[in-house]
């Protein structure tokens, strides 16, 4: 019985081994039972592109080319500020359904570049003053996206709640803020760090797929406003809401502590709730000093940059003050405040108010940004309106204020960022 299992088995073997052969090209032809067929080939494919870029192109723009990010409606608004006109308003982020929160952008225009930051809301409704930013655990995303169309090239992924994002005046350094009241209140924080983030990006490595992680810096509870040393960015000067100071960052030393300079003499116990509530800081243009515009305490106060000291120059806005615009000679700045709504302008030296327009609710609602461009006689505001409704970008005369030209933009919007002619 052993002998013929093993015949059996040795018979199976040379079967399989025979087929084997067959399997063979060489081969096939000798084999029984078999046909030779060949392989087709086929040419490449030469007709249109499977998945064509939709999207138009932006008429071209000979002077400042304005981009409005409105934060309630996904969309950016792109902007021919010379001729007065909205040239497109443009869907973006990644979720066709949900808010992505279009929050701040920067532009490259040299280079064909906008970067748009998404602060994502939280997924249950939030309270308080700042319950529509700030308050969320979702993490936060900034999309790179060609210039002559909007169309999204690459992104990455930040930490939740980015607040403002930069670009440094020689396009290297994107820098990003995360105003994360969420970890500056949390309990679970307990006697834990507290501090939120800055995120350090390079933006020539913001790619479709596989961004490297962006360098981040721990700097204080609930950073927001941001402004880099010119012209490479070296240094960031991050307003610290939850901290009542300024954060100084050396970015070509990462690793090493930013230095806290605060507003008021006496250190706070716990990060909230804010004394002075610093929420914006921006550069003069000789880049000397930085007005820091405070929420809570309703004023602007100026940091010198070289001794980084706080001057003793404190200024009532009246009004919530949020992001002001320097005059080019820093002669004057502007300043929108909330509540009452209206824009300032106020000697930077000595706080004398030059002019001041108070504005009605059909006029500009929740002014949060002054902008000023190329055009000598026009400061741009931006006005949030209810946050429910499409809301307009407003054209001032530098001297009376009076309304020059009214630009209609999406829900929410919370940044005008101009890019210079080329």
């Amino acid at each position: 019985m052993t002998g013929r299992a093993t015949g059996r088995t040795s018979l199976g073997s040379m079967t399989r081994w025979l087929l084997s052969l067959c399997m063979l090209p060489a081969l096939v032809a000798a084999c029984p039972g078999t046909e030779t067929r060949e392989v087709p080939l086929y040419d490449p494919y030469v007709g249109p592109e499977v998945f064509p870029t939709r999207r138009a192109k932006l008429p071209a723009v000979v002077g400042d080319l304005g981009l409005v990010s409105n934060t309630g409606s996904d969309t950016i608004t792109a902007i021919d500020v010379a001729q007065g006109k909205v040239l497109a308003t443009v869907p973006v982020g990644k979720n066709p359904v949900d808010i992505d929160g279009t929050h701040h952008v920067a532009v490259d225009r040299g280079r064909g570049f906008a970067y748009a930051a998404f602060s994502y809301p939280p997924s249950t409704t939030a309270t308080g003053p700042h319950a529509s930013h700030g308050s969320s655990t979702r993490l936060g995303l900034v999309q790179k996206l060609r210039l002559e169309d909007l169309a999204v090239v690459g992104e990455v992924r930040v930490d939740p709640n980015p607040g403002d994002i930069v670009l440094s005046d020689d396009g290297k350094r994107l820098v990003v803020t995360h105003f994360d009241l969420a970890r500056a209140t949390s309990a679970d924080a307990g006697t834990g760090d507290r501090r939120a983030t800055i995120a350090l990006i390079d933006p020539e490595k913001i790619l479709a797929v596989g961004s490297p992680e962006p360098v981040k810096i721990a700097v204080c509870p609930a950073p927001h406003g941001v402004a880099l040393s010119r012209p490479t960015g070296d240094v960031a000067y991050v307003s610290c809401y939850g901290a009542d100071a300024i954060a100084v960052v050396d970015l070509t030393k990462p690793s090493a502590t930013p230095t806290l300079v605060k507003l008021g003499g006496a250190a706070q116990a716990a990060p909230l709730p804010a004394i002075y509530g610093p929420y914006s800081a921006i550069l003069s243009p000789s880049g000397a000093e930085l007005v820091v515009a405070s929420t809570e305490s309703k004023d602007v106060r100026f940091l010198d940059v070289a001794t980084r000291t706080f001057t003793n120059r404190v200024f009532d806005t009246k009004g919530a003050p949020f992001f002001p615009a320097w005059a080019p000679d820093e002669s004057v700045l502007y300043v929108p405040t909330q509540l009452p709504d209206g824009v300032r302008v106020i000697d930077p030296k000595t706080g004398q108010s030059r002019s001041e327009r108070a504005f009605t609710a059909s006029e500009c609602q929740r002014p949060h940004e002054a902008v000023l461009g190329t055009d000598p006689s026009t400061v741009w505001i931006v006005c949030e309106g209810d946050r429910k409704a499409p809301s307009v970008v407003l054209g001032l005369d530098r001297d009376t204020l009076a309304t020059r030209v009214t630009f209609p933009v999406g829900v929410y919007p919370d940044r005008l960022i101009l890019g210079r002619p080329r």
